[in-house]
């Protein structure tokens, strides 16, 4: 149900969608704003772990990003479609204390995104896509393992929404999350959550 208002209200009336934002951004800032300056440690294990960088989207990186969805065939949005490209689009997003968004770097060029639309009640939204020409190198699953350690860190419930004939997107998840399928939308996609994967131990536990 909330999701589909979030999305009437974007959609329809982005004008009242702004101004929820703002709203918004403040309230996530008061409750988690001490704990969202610890990311940064987070992100550094990954990128130490890996050949590639991850880091918070800042302003300064917001040319590259959009320069790599100018980049990207149309069928790369077929599936991924959370909000405008633009750069204005995009600084506004860096700006929302509540948009939780990370670039992953190899070298200067960004070959991945992903975020995390958060708010204060402790609901997030995951979103993320890979350069199609860094498919198959492990980057999404890199990028839900990041996903789901910050939300288990801020203590987060996440969503997302997978359409069911993405199957490569849906595997991808499983690798790195638990993914459970909350109900179909009416579009058809599946709204899903993404919980991090228990080990045998801390099932018997």
């Amino acid at each position: 149900m909330l999701y589909r208002v979030a999305h009437l209200l974007r959609d329809k009336f982005p004008w009242l969608w702004d101004m929820m934002g703002l709203v918004l951004s403040w309230l996530f800032g008061i409750r988690y704003g001490k704990k969202l300056k610890q990311i940064p440690l987070l992100l550094e294990k990954y990128s130490k772990q890996n050949t590639f960088t991850i880091h918070i989207l800042r302003e300064k990186d917001v040319p590259a990003l959009a320069k790599m969805f100018r980049e990207q065939p149309k069928e790369a949005f077929e599936y991924f479609r959370p909000h405008e490209f633009t750069e204005e689009a995009l600084i506004k997003l860096v700006r929302d204390k509540g948009f939780l968004a990370y670039i992953v770097s190899n070298g200067d060029a960004v070959v991945g995104y992903f975020f995390q639309r958060s708010f204060f009640w402790g609901k997030a939204y995951r979103g993320y896509i890979t350069d199609y020409r860094w498919r198959r190198q492990g980057i999404n699953k890199l990028m839900n393992e990041c996903a789901t350690e910050i939300s288990e860190f801020l203590g987060l419930q996440v969503f997302g929404t997978i359409a069911p004939d993405n199957i490569a997107s849906l595997k991808s998840a499983e690798t790195a999350n638990e993914v459970k399928i909350i109900k179909t939308l009416d579009n058809g996609d599946y709204f899903v959550q993404y919980r991090k994967k228990t080990t045998k131990d801390e099932n018997r536990a």
